[in-house]
């Protein structure tokens, strides 16, 4: 009784994460192979995390697990953006057409796989940039303090000479269109 008590603690207290649609995709499918009927292989894969715990289990009319409409209904993350459509078409194309599921399913996991393996690269491509546009986007900032450092004082000439509040305006043009020329590439490059 109390092990049953201390899962209970432990499993309310993490975080819920969402699902990496491809590995259940891939689970279900690996549970057709053994023999499970479709209903049994997604119920026993949503059992496994904690879909089941979250959400109605069962297979629609249309041959959809109740667990994939809830997650396509509630889905904000990027992967499942993608993804759990996929799997939803996959489900009621070998629902509707007497296609082998397993082998849908396995075709369906190894894409949304490979979708979200390079949705993860360019994450990791577009660190260093991103990383690098925030230390440029702070440079005017140190160099008002370091003008301060070495005994001037930047914000009177800025705001108080003709030629400063040229050199002011000019400076913040500048900065204003890197930052959103930045973030023009990054989101370019994040479309893929």
């Amino acid at each position: 009784m109390r092990k049953a008590s201390l899962r209970w603690l432990t499993r309310s207290v993490r975080p819920v994460r969402e699902p990496e649609i491809g590995l259940l995709v891939a689970e279900a499918a690996t549970r057709l192979r053994c023999g499970a009927s479709f209903e049994q292989a997604w119920q026993k894969t949503f059992e496994r995390t904690d879909i089941a715990d979250r959400y109605k289990m069962g297979v629609d009319s249309a041959g959809v697990p109740h667990g994939l409409r809830a997650l396509q209904r509630s889905s904000s993350g990027t992967e499942l953006t993608f993804a759990i459509p996929a799997a939803v078409a996959v489900c009621r194309l070998s629902y509707l057409t007497g296609a082998p599921s397993a082998d849908v399913l396995e075709a369906c996991a190894g894409g949304i796989t490979e979708v979200s393996e390079a949705a993860a690269a360019r994450r990791v491509a577009l660190a260093g940039p991103r990383a690098s546009a925030r230390t440029l986007a702070l440079l005017p900032l140190l160099g008002l303090l370091l003008g301060y450092v070495l005994g001037s004082n930047p914000l009177a000439f800025l705001l108080s000479t003709n030629v400063g509040r040229v050199c002011l305006l000019i400076g913040f043009a500048f900065e204003l269109a890197g930052i959103v020329w930045v973030r023009h590439l990054v989101k370019r490059a994040e479309e893929g």
